[in-house]
């Protein structure tokens, strides 16, 4: 878990540190938010990560419920987060999705890639 937490931090930091590139290189499409987005996928993908290993430990139906659960779950909030900001910052809406979608991509294959080697590391173990 704890080179998780590492890998975890450093995907969050360089994403933070993608928003001020894109602020240096192209200050009209940045947007205040970013360097928030960048934390909040990184705490997003942590309590999915938590909750997916924690339920490999029990059968695998409720591996799969909770698992299943809380992808719909995360891909609800996305969808409110993204909908709430479209609607209080119309301006804004095209470049915060764009962001927002490079973001999503990078986590959820920093989150599959990471749940990927738990579980051939737990198989391992089992054997």
């Amino acid at each position: 878990m704890r080179r998780y937490i590492i890998s975890l931090i450093a995907m969050t930091l360089g994403l933070v540190i993608l928003s001020f590139v894109v602020m240096y290189a192209m200050p009209d499409r940045w947007l205040l938010v970013m360097p928030f987005m960048a934390i909040y996928f990184g705490i997003i993908t942590w309590l999915q990560h938590f909750i997916v290993t924690r339920a490999m430990y029990k059968s695998p139906r409720i591996f799969v419920q909770q698992f299943l659960g809380i992808t719909v779950g995360v891909l609800a909030v996305h969808l409110v987060v993204i909908a709430a900001y479209i609607l209080t910052h119309p301006t804004h809406a095209k470049t915060f999705v764009i962001a927002f979608l490079i973001g999503f991509l990078i986590s959820w294959v920093f989150e599959t890639i990471a749940t990927i080697k738990f579980i051939r590391e737990e198989k391992r173990k089992r054997e």
